[in-house]
């Protein structure tokens, strides 16, 4: 199993929010320092504001021997007016998605963007860069840096929904992908329609409580990531995600980004790197990480894959919760999360992935504040949940009506591209096993049915929650889409979603007027 991790530090060269007085050198200088101190290799992405200044360009020659530079591609103001284009922020730099973002201009004006921001980076450092990151890039331009200038790996953002105005809801969980031609946040099925530049995964999101806690809060302060300026600044969860990540389970391979933006400031990240840099040098000398640059990771990753691999993380714990347990597993085709507390199972997502379904921004600009990139539901546990009326979305394993408590949940790997979930209870056992294009579940247990749980009213947006529960204090306005169809059909549960059709193939088992699902001769069978 080869663990990787990206140590990435991206720069801004300006911070205008009112209050926020911060020395935006000392964070990278204090980050080279610790870096060198541990023997660490990592990367630093330019905004195109620091990439012009003289004084940003200097720090970066005092890490050059080790570091490896590459381009931030959030949109400031001397970029597009350098283009001959207006500027329409608020701030030189804005980060509302119609000025600070490469989807918030037409697509020939993206072309034009990019090719400035590779123009200047070659004037300064005498090449083009190997990496490239930002919150989220659209596909036309990720086509663009892969095949016009060769750029080996992007990096954007984990999953949220409305945080800072940006939903990515539904996408690869973890590790990388191929991007589609269609939808930068859709992993291609077919080599036809991929982007060949690996897409990481940012932030090292807890997998357990960083996908819901917008819902259920957990009582934590800070986001559950490994960003040293959140919960990543608490030792002792560093040390369980770490232990949970890299701890021997995984399809293919195991990845998470560490490293801050600059303009948190020092005084909130220091701590966290602190402790995280000297901690990931030390599993790296006993062997269990390898320390790779982003282009260094996505270059391994098309040396390794062709196509994007099935990919699991497997959480044997929650941090502080030991009866809590999470798998997430995820292919080209479809990702979904299995988590156990308490005893009681619940599918708390599952996503289809259809790489001709086109993102909102493909051929038209971003004209909000907010942006929305997503994949297809079958169930979205955070956004289908309603705390407020005690609904907890999720498809349940049930018997007569009530949740199934088991006893016992152990997972295995037993191929390249198979995960398999036993659960026993004195009603009998269940195997559910996760392949590439398949759900498999077996069961000796009589009556079991699967039941969607959800608030039909968050299904189908019928109720305005999305900026009251999503928003936060950069931007308060959060895009959602909901589905406008689901019904059972002939052998098929059947979706409408942003005007797009999809369905689950039910192979084996009966479908509920509900869309429930009950076996036939022990076996339900889904098919993608």
């Amino acid at each position: 199993m080869k663990n990787i991790v990206n140590i990435i530090n991206f720069v801004r060269g300006l911070e205008p929010r009112e209050g926020r007085n911060i020395d935006l050198q000392k964070p990278i200088r204090e980050q080279i320092r610790v870096m060198r101190e541990n023997g660490l290799r990592g990367t630093f992405l330019l905004q195109y504001d620091a990439l012009i200044s003289k004084d940003f360009q200097a720090l970066m020659e005092e890490c050059r021997d080790f570091c490896e530079i590459g381009l931030w591609l959030e949109i400031v103001e001397p970029l597009v007016t350098r283009i001959g284009e207006e500027w329409k922020g608020r701030y030189p730099w804005d980060w509302y998605c119609d000025v600070g973002f490469l989807i918030g201009y037409a697509p020939e004006v993206r072309i034009r963007l990019v090719d400035e921001a590779m123009s200047k980076f070659k004037e300064v450092f005498g090449r083009y860069p190997d990496s490239v990151g930002s919150w989220h890039i659209d596909a036309v331009s990720m086509r663009h840096l892969s095949e016009t200038y060769g750029v080996r790996a992007c990096c954007i953002c984990r999953d949220q929904v409305g945080t800072d105005g940006y939903t990515m809801q539904g996408g690869y969980y973890n590790q990388a992908y191929y991007p589609s031609v269609n939808n930068m946040f859709c992993p291609a099925s077919t080599e036809e329609n991929q982007i060949d530049m690996p897409v990481f995964r940012m932030l090292g999101s807890d997998p357990i409580y960083a996908y819901d806690h917008q819902v259920f809060g957990y009582g934590f302060r800070h986001c559950p990531t490994l960003e040293p300026g959140q919960l990543g600044r608490n030792a002792e969860w560093c040390d369980w995600f770490f232990g949970e990540l890299f701890g021997g389970s995984g399809l293919c391979f195991q990845y998470t980004q560490a490293g801050q933006e600059n303009s948190f400031g020092w005084e909130k990240m220091g701590e966290g790197i602190e402790y995280q840099f000297p901690r990931i040098a030390e599993m790296e000398r006993e062997g269990k990480v390898q320390v790779m640059t982003l282009g260094e990771a996505g270059a391994w990753y098309r040396d390794t894959y062709s196509v994007t691999p099935a990919a699991t993380i497997a959480a044997a714990s929650a941090w502080e919760k030991p009866d809590c347990q999470s798998i997430w597993y995820y292919s080209r085709f479809y990702r979904i999360n299995l988590l156990m507390d308490g005893g009681v199972l619940r599918v708390r997502d599952m996503y289809l992935f259809n790489e001709k379904y086109p993102s909102h921004y493909l051929t038209k600009r971003c004209d909000s504040h907010a942006c929305e990139f997503r994949n297809l539901p079958v169930m979205d546990g955070v956004i289908y949940s309603n705390p407020a009326k005690g609904i907890t979305a999720g498809v349940y394993l049930t018997r007569d009506g009530e949740p199934i408590r088991w006893d016992d949940m152990r997972y295995e790997e037993t191929a390249p591209d198979q995960a398999v979930i036993t659960l026993t209870a004195r009603c009998g056992e269940v195997k559910i096993i996760l392949s590439e294009s398949e759900v498999l579940l077996r069961t000796n247990a009589e009556k079991l049915r699967l039941c969607p749980v959800y608030d039909k009213e968050r299904v189908f947006g019928t109720s305005r929650f999305g900026d009251e529960t999503f928003a936060n204090h950069n931007n308060r306005k959060t895009n959602l889409t909901f589905i406008t169809r689901a019904r059972a059909e002939q052998g098929t549960i059947g979706f409408t979603f942003d005007g797009f059709d999809y369905s689950l193939a039910v192979r084996e088992g009966e479908i509920g007027e509900d869309l429930s699902l009950t076996p036939v001769s022990g076996m339900i069978r889904i098919q993608f």
